[in-house]
């Protein structure tokens, strides 16, 4: 829904004026959570790793992917170059955690890629002006920050207590969509009902909900796995549109859909 949430805010809130609100809220959230159940803290030597972890997963990720947007790529390109995120994870995890996957997992994640590139495809303009060097390298470096930020979530921080990890994780997200906004100059806030309902949306579902259950997922199976069905949320924000902005689904994508579905099955086969 993160997809469809974008569209959302268009007119409403900057994309990194969203993005600061909705990490604070959901920091202040978890961290009103860990509270009220009694959860341990990360200790002070260990917090730089979940300021981390955060930083690279949540804020670096969406602002670099938002940037790059914003100055003219295609969403549909940068959807297709997420699609390369299950592949570096795996190699990720593999070399900093010694994480295996077995052959019909690898074959899995390249099945899925190509799902996913038939799903996007209509999306695709190549030919167009916002595709650069920079845009590029900026969509490139979002996506290994990413990467980086799923396979830190299984190293050391992995046996802290998920409320309050997820608490600081959302704070130091914050200060990069911040810096990422006074950069931009972002300072668009309609106030109106629709921008208020957009926020809680993003602090209770998209974080409270979504990366929280990724997070999860992260300390109870492999980070390659995990990191593979993230390949479903283009097709089924293409889906989403379809029923929510009337927009036209042609064959290909829904062959698409059907081939990324069968891709992130397979992705699930365990290593020998």
């Amino acid at each position: 829904m993160g997809f469809i949430t974008g569209k959302f805010i268009v007119g409403l809130i900057d994309p990194n004026v969203y993005l600061s609100i909705r990490f604070v809220c959901a920091g202040l959230l978890f961290a009103t959570i860990a509270l009220l159940l009694r959860r341990p803290f990360p200790k002070w030597k260990e917090l730089p790793k979940h300021i981390v972890a955060g930083m690279l997963m949540n804020g670096f990720y969406l602002g670099f992917a938002y940037v790059a947007i914003a100055k003219g790529l295609p969403a549909g390109i940068m959807a297709l170059i997420g699609a390369l995120q299950p592949a570096l994870v795996t190699l990720l995890a593999f070399l900093l955690i010694k994480e295996k996957t077995s052959f019909k997992g690898i074959i899995g994640i390249f099945v899925g890629m190509f799902g996913l590139l038939l799903v996007v495809s209509p999306a695709l303009n190549i030919g167009s002006g916002g595709v650069s060097v920079l845009t590029l390298v900026l969509a490139c470096t979002a996506i290994l920050a990413l990467s980086l930020g799923v396979t830190y979530q299984k190293m050391s921080i992995s046996s802290s207590d998920i409320f309050s990890s997820m608490a600081v994780q959302n704070l130091a997200a914050s200060v990069v969509s911040c810096g990422f906004m006074l950069f931009l100059g972002e300072q668009l806030f309609v106030m109106q009902w629709q921008s208020f309902a957009l926020v809680v949306w993003g602090v209770l579902v998209l974080s409270g909900c979504g990366v929280f259950l990724m997070v999860f997922l992260l300390r109870k199976t492999k980070a390659s796995q995990v990191s593979t069905m993230l390949l479903l949320a283009p097709p089924l924000a293409a889906v989403e549109s379809y029923f929510l902005f009337r927009e036209s689904m042609t064959m290909i994508q829904i062959v698409g859909f059907v081939v990324t579905i069968g891709g992130v099955y397979l992705s699930r086969a365990k290593a020998s």
